[in-house]
């Protein structure tokens, strides 16, 4: 069986003595029901040396939910790898006559969590390095938005606990919503169209509360002026920001990673943009958020 050790006290593991290629191929289920523990215990799981083509990556990922895409509805057609719609490019790096092969670029990407703004938010993000910038590699840091809710103080905490954000979509991602969005006049305040999640939810496997982040900021929060709204992302961010327990470290080349979309916040330090940085790119679907205000 695979080796854990732990990257930090408060996020991510390292799984080691284990090929990615032959999990794609055998779908080993003890073996995925054990690494999916770990991915629930551990948040952040990171394997090293892994030599996976795009089938095996997309059959890897498929073993652990429903895969879906990510694709931003203005990006290039170069977004996705050719013949494998589930696996969005990540890049910086442009073709000859200037249009970008990925979806991205080099400036700092900064926390935020994967596909809240969908009816059903992504599980499970996994990213395989295809490659890495010679000088000076970003490095990608998570954050446990468990322990980040255990800080806060225990007035604000109970507060948030019944309250619910709308995760609107500033790039028009999510086809479920385009219509209403398009129907809106121009310059229309958005952000009351998209899915009402709590502000906290339940960790199932842990039993914990978690905040719940959507991913731009400044949101609308159900039942408060936009006004009141504005003051809780300001301060919820606050606290965010000042957190200061996270696990980060560049994603090398055949490096994969996969990390828990539901407790966690990424991002992503700027690099030099005539560096070439290349990532593969697939998430899982996951489920409605439990408030943890019904669930305690």
């Amino acid at each position: 069986m695979f080796t854990i050790t732990k990257l930090s006290p408060a996020i991510g593991a390292d799984i080691s003595n284990i090929d990615l290629r032959r999990l794609a191929e055998s779908k080993d289920a003890a073996i995925i029901a054990a690494l999916g523990e770990a991915i629930e215990t551990h948040l952040v799981l990171r394997f090293r040396g892994q030599d996976l083509s795009p089938g095996e990556f997309v059959g890897l990922a498929s073993a652990f939910g429903h895969t879906k895409t990510l694709k931003r509805a203005a990006a290039s057609t170069g977004a996705h790898l050719p013949g494998h719609p589930e696996i969005k490019v990540v890049s910086n790096v442009a073709n000859g006559d200037g249009r970008p092969v990925g979806d991205g670029g080099s400036s700092e990407n900064y926390w935020h969590t994967d596909g809240t703004y969908l009816p059903q938010p992504v599980k499970l993000t996994f990213l395989y390095g295809r490659e890495a910038p010679k000088t000076n590699p970003p490095k990608t840091f998570f954050m446990n938005l468990c322990d980040v809710y255990d800080r806060l103080p225990h007035g604000l905490a109970s507060y948030l606990s019944g309250l619910s954000c709308i995760h609107y979509s500033e790039y028009n991602f999510a086809p479920e919503y385009a219509e209403r969005i398009a129907a809106l006049p121009e310059g229309a305040d958005r952000r009351h169209v998209g899915p009402s999640f709590p502000l906290v939810r339940l960790n199932p496997h842990s039993g914990r509360p978690s905040l719940y982040l959507p991913r731009q900021r400044k949101c609308l929060v159900e039942g408060l002026t936009i006004a009141e709204s504005e003051k809780v992302s300001d301060l919820l961010w606050t606290y965010v920001e000042a957190y200061k327990d996270t696990w980060g470290d560049v994603i090398g080349v055949d490096d994969l990673l996969v990390f828990d979309n539901s407790f966690t916040l990424h991002r992503r330090e700027a690099f030099d943009s005539r560096e070439r940085r290349v990532l593969w790119h697939i998430s899982t679907e996951g489920k409605p958020p439990i408030p943890y205000a019904l669930a305690s």
